[in-house]
C-alpha cells in the first residue's frame, strides 16, 4: 500500500527530469509530518551528543571574534572545525550573512540521524520518502544513501552558500535525488530554497564549499563555482514558498543555496534525505565529510550495498504488492 497521500504525477517527473526540481505539493499527510517533526526536534535536543552536529552560527562568532579556542573545541567530529575555518581566511572570502535585526538565531545541521534515532529510521527506510524516490528516479531498486536536518531560527543570519551536492558525496552516476522535507511553512523571508534550474544537465562538476562562505573545502577539486550571489539576475533562479506536507526534491547536480532567517517568530526545519538508484557506484572523493556512522568502507566502482546503504524500494516488490 502507498504511504503517499496522493501519487507523484507525469508531469511532476518530467518537472524534475527537466528542472532538476521538482515540488510535490500535499504529497506527505499531516501525521506523517508531525512524526517527522518530532524526529527534528529530538535530533536539535541531542544536538551536541552528535559527532556531526553544529550549531553553525555559533562557529561563525567564534570565527569573526578570533576565538581560536573555541573552534578548536569544535573541531573533534566530522569535520576539523579549526583548520576549516583557517582556510577561510587565508581565501579571503567572506562570510555569507544577511542584515538580520537582533541576529540572535542559530542554524543548526545534523548527519546521519536514521543511525540514531528511531522514529527517524523508520521514516527514511520504511516511510513515504522512497516511494518518492522511486517514482522520480525510474529505477528497478532504491538504495537510501544519507541524511542531514537544518534548522534555521528565527533571525538567523547566516546564509547557505549555493552548491552542488555531487562533489560532497563520494557516488557517481546520474540515478541520485534529494529530498527537501519542510516541517514548517517557508518562504524568502525564513530561508527558502532556491534552484538553478537546468544546472543538474550541463555535465559540470564543481567544487563543494563551506556552506556559511563560497570559500571551497579544503583540498576539493572540481569547477569553480560562480559568484552566484552576487550575480542572481544572471541565473535562472526560482524558489518556492512551501507548506508542511510538501516535498522539494532536486537531482544531486542541481546547484541550489538558501538565505537566512529574517522573520521574527517562524522557525525553519527541514529534512534533507538522499536516494540512489541502479546506476550510482562508489567513488572515492578525499575531501568529502567524514560520515563517522558508517560500518563499512566500499571499494571504488562498487553499487551501493549492505548496512550503510540498504535496498529500501524494489519494483518487483511493489508489483507483486500491487
Amino acid at each position: 500500500m502507498t504511504k503517499l497521500a496522493r501519487p507523484v504525477t507525469k508531469d511532476e517527473i518530467a518537472a524534475y527530469n527537466v528542472a532538476g526540481v521538482v515540488l510535490l505539493r500535499g504529497i506527505l499527510d499531516l501525521q506523517t509530518v508531525n512524526s517527522l517533526r518530532g524526529s527534528i526536534d529530538e535530533a536539535v535536543r541531542t544536538l551536541k551528543e552528535s559527532p556531526a552536529g553544529y550549531d553553525l552560527s555559533f562557529l561563525t562568532r567564534a570565527f569573526e571574534a578570533d576565538d581560536n579556542a573555541t573552534l578548536k573545541s569544535e573541531s573533534g567530529g566530522q569535520h576539523n572545525v579549526s583548520d576549516i575555518m583557517d582556510f577561510i581566511k587565508e581565501s579571503g572570502k567572506p562570510l555569507l550573512v544577511d542584515k538580520v535585526e537582533q541576529s540572535k538565531g542559530s542554524f543548526l545541521l545534523d548527519t546521519g540521524i536514521t543511525s540514531r534515532l528511531r522514529d527517524f529510521r523508520r521514516f527514511t527506510l520504511n516511510g513515504a520518502a522512497p516511494e518518492i524516490a522511486a517514482a522520480l528516479l525510474g529505477s528497478e531498486k532504491v538504495n537510501f544513501f544519507g541524511d542531514q536536518v537544518f534548522v534555521k531560527e528565527p533571525r538567523t543570519r547566516e546564509r547557505t552558500a549555493f552548491h552542488q551536492d555531487a562533489t560532497y558525496f563520494e557516488i557517481d552516476g546520474d540515478q541520485c535525488c534529494v529530498l527537501w522535507i519542510p516541517v514548517d511553512p517557508v518562504k524568502l523571508e525564513n530561508g527558502a530554497m532556491m534552484y538553478v534550474r537546468g544546472s543538474h544537465r550541463d555535465g559540470r562538476l564543481y567544487q563543494p564549499n563551506v556552506f556559511i562562505t563560497q570559500t571551497p573545502l579544503p583540498g576539493a577539486q572540481g569547477e569553480p563555482l560562480p559568484d552566484i550571489e552576487g550575480n542572481m539576475a544572471d541565473y535562472d533562479i526560482v524558489h518556492f514558498d512551501v507548506e508542511p506536507g510538501d516535498v522539494l526534491v532536486h537531482h544531486y547536480r542541481t546547484v541550489h543555496g538558501a538565505g537566512g532567517n529574517n522573520s521574527r517568530y517562524q522557525v525553519r526545519r527541514a529534512a534533507s534525505l538522499r536516494y540512489c538508484g541502479d546506476d550510482i557506484r562508489f567513488k572515492t572523493r578525499p575531501w568529502a565529510p567524514k560520515q563517522l556512522h558508517h560500518t563499512q568502507r566500499l571499494n571504488e566502482g562498487d553499487p551501493l550495498s549492505g548496512p550503510d546503504f540498504p535496498v529500501v524500494w524494489t519494483r518487483r516488490n511493489e508489483q507483486e504488492a500491487a
